[in-house]
């Protein structure tokens, strides 16, 4: 097993999870349901940890973490169809289901333009 990601946010550690698993990568997901032994046990030992299970998809995981990460720096975006404002991490207008403009066709994030 290989340690792609760590947070206290095990939520977004689960959204990474299913990111990767719905690109055909296996994952293990460590102390997700942890939170309840928070203050017996000391916080970084509890902290959910996303691990890719094959090293042959490491540098697939490793990618589609680092272009998520890209998108969610680029802040929350307007969608250009209906108008709905949308948070950053959403690929997908919760409204009307129209991709993010700066990701292709499957929903993958599009890298950053260089300025």
């Amino acid at each position: 097993m290989f340690k792609v990601f760590e947070s206290f946010d095990l939520s977004h550690a689960g959204q990474l999870q299913s990111l990767l698993e719905s690109h055909g990568i296996r994952t293990f997901l460590k102390n997700q349901f942890s939170a309840g032994a928070l203050g017996e046990l000391p916080f970084v030992e509890i902290c959910p940890q996303l691990f890719v299970l094959e090293e042959a998809d490491l540098p697939r995981a490793r990618e589609l973490l680092r272009s998520v990460t890209d998108v969610e720096s680029r802040g929350a975006w307007t969608c250009g169809s209906c108008g709905t404002d949308v948070e950053a991490p959403f690929l997908q207008c919760w409204q009307c289901g129209e991709p993010r403009p700066d990701s292709d066709a499957d929903g993958a994030p599009q890298p950053a333009p260089v300025s």
